[in-house]
């Protein structure tokens, strides 16, 4: 156990100096280590909402938050957590492995073409707010990554993107590790473990805070695109050694590899969208 609490120190400081939960990193991590699916969501859950706790109060003090806009993508996402939870209480885990797979491709794009959006209409905010809601359920986590989309339309100040988008992942992953708890109440962990854990994001919310306006913020940038790299790979191996019947097994295959091929795609058009540098 006492790795797992440094390593959940260690990347809870990492994502918060980001804003963002470490959970969608973490969660993979403890399946590596030998959890099961929801055990490990439970966990990541639990560190993710002490962690941002801290993130959410720090920036509800310096005045950054927007309480009217965190409710239009909240309210509807927190009516589409226990949808996603449900599903993926009833499907295969090879199926949530591939849903995590996509996810984390999704997270890699985001922040590879980071950019502001461009306009927004009412609906799309909701719109949004619901499939995180789903996501979030689906795949235990904040879905922090759509909610950063939505608050994109909202504004251009960084820091105000950021900070809703920390409040609304913090209320995402409340309802979430509820409705879980709800749902799967026997799920075989220690009190001592997720005390222990919950601690440990605490504490690593602190530091990540203090180190926000230390480090230059292309250095944590490049350490959260290798850490979601690496959490990709270890998921993407499950998923390719899972013991399930072989149609079951080509469709997980296959959905991945044309995420994948998606996510390709997706930097190409990106990058051709780039303007060329002045000769």
């Amino acid at each position: 156990m006492f790795g797992m609490v440094i390593l959940t120190y260690i990347l809870a400081s990492v994502f918060a100096i980001a804003g963002m939960g470490a959970a969608g990193v973490l969660i993979p991590n403890y399946i590596a280590m030998g959890l099961g699916v929801h055990a490990a969501m439970l966990l990541g859950l639990t560190q993710n909402t002490a962690e941002l706790t801290v993130a959410t109060a720090m920036n509800w003090k310096k005045g950054l938050i927007e309480w009217r806009k965190v409710a239009r993508v909240f309210v509807p996402a927190a009516l589409f957590v226990p949808l996603g939870a449900y599903v993926n209480v009833h499907i295969p885990r090879v199926l949530v492995l591939v849903a995590f797979a996509l996810f984390l491709l999704f997270a890699l794009y985001r922040m590879l073409s980071s950019g502001m959006v461009e306009g927004g209409d009412g609906w799309k905010i909701y719109a949004l707010g619901a499939v995180e809601g789903f996501t979030a359920g689906l795949i235990g986590m904040d879905a922090a990554p759509i909610a950063l989309i939505a608050f994109s339309y909202f504004s251009r100040n960084p820091k105000k993107v950021s900070a809703n988008t920390a409040a609304t992942a913090l209320g995402v992953s409340s309802v979430t590790l509820l409705t879980y708890t709800i749902m799967l109440p026997k799920i075989p962990i220690a009190m001592e473990t997720l005390v222990a854990v919950g601690t440990a994001g605490f504490l690593g919310g602190i530091t990540g805070s203090l180190l926000m306006h230390r480090i230059k913020p292309l250095y944590v940038r490049y350490t959260m695109l290798a850490i979601l790299s690496l959490a990709l790979v270890e998921i993407v191996k499950k998923i390719f050694e899972a013991n399930v019947p072989e149609t079951l097994h080509v469709l997980s295959v296959g959905v991945v590899v044309g995420g994948f091929l998606a996510f390709l795609y997706g930097m190409g058009r990106h990058m051709a969208r780039r303007p060329s540098p002045a000769p």
